[in-house]
């Protein structure tokens, strides 16, 4: 359930980035109530417009996520991993001292890449961090964050067609003036469009690390969890935009406290 939330709210972020960008400065320089924006004969309407821009913007949330979604795991794991590789089924190791863990979804079952320094944690806490990531993975919250590079990349385009279309009309006279305002409430709107969808993700995102952590103990034990969180203190809570929704380490450990 958490990760359809996250995908209609990602594919509603999209859909309306997309729409402000066309519809809103149409309202904006018209100045005129919906019902007399319709021009006559087969021209096309700003109901109609909405319509198609809201689609749009949606379906190619879908399609950006679908593609990331059918991608091989080895492919994902090469780029954002140089020089990882598998340990054992479905689990691979990159070279580096910090002490973090990874899921990777893919059509088989996907992987968890972990690093180097999380493999020398005492064995039970090493257990509880595998445990983690193989929750998102079953539970679909690892595809779900894949919304969150789509949705950023399309809403992305979004604003640099709104750009290049300030650019070819910015040399012509009057046009050019018209164009520089299109660009600032488009802009405007995307950006409105973006942080809406950075507030349910990360909401969406510390209800599926709790349920995570839980689901981790529940397979080694709540002390593992709470040791490694302790001993991790801000490892897992990256500047790295992906792990943006991870909830407070104090908050996650009194939580698993709660299971002892």
């Amino acid at each position: 359930m958490l990760a359809l939330l996250s995908a209609f709210s990602a594919c509603f972020a999209g859909a309306l980035g997309f729409t402000v960008m066309v519809v809103l400065p149409v309202v904006v320089f018209i100045g005129l109530p919906l019902e007399f924006m319709r021009p006559p004969g087969e021209l096309m309407t700003v109901t109609w417009l909405a319509k198609a821009t809201f689609l749009a913007g949606g379906g190619l949330t879908a399609l950006a996520w679908l593609g990331l979604r059918l991608a091989p795991a080895s492919y994902r794991i090469g780029r954002l991993f140089p020089g990882a590789r598998e340990i054992a089924d479905h689990v691979w190791v990159y070279e580096t001292p910090a002490l973090q863990a990874y899921a990777i979804p893919s059509l088989t079952g996907g992987v968890v890449i972990v690093s180097r320094g999380a493999l020398n944690l005492p064995p039970d806490e090493l257990e509880w961090l595998l445990a983690h990531e193989r929750s998102h993975l079953r539970r679909g919250d690892a595809s779900a964050s894949l919304y969150w590079w789509t949705q950023h990349s399309i809403l992305r385009v979004a604003l640099w067609l709104a750009r290049l279309i300030y650019t070819i009309l910015r040399p012509i006279p009057l046009i050019g003036l018209l164009s520089g305002l299109y660009f600032s409430v488009a802009s405007l709107g995307i950006r409105l469009a973006l942080g809406l969808f950075k507030v349910l993700d990360r909401h969406l995102g510390h209800l599926m690390e709790y349920r995570a952590d839980r689901d981790a103990a529940r397979v080694a034990s709540p002390i593992a969890g709470c040791r490694l969180l302790s001993r991790l203190s801000t490892g897992l809570e990256s500047s790295w935009g992906l792990f943006s929704t991870h909830p407070p380490t104090y908050r996650r450990i009194k939580r698993l406290e709660r299971m002892t």
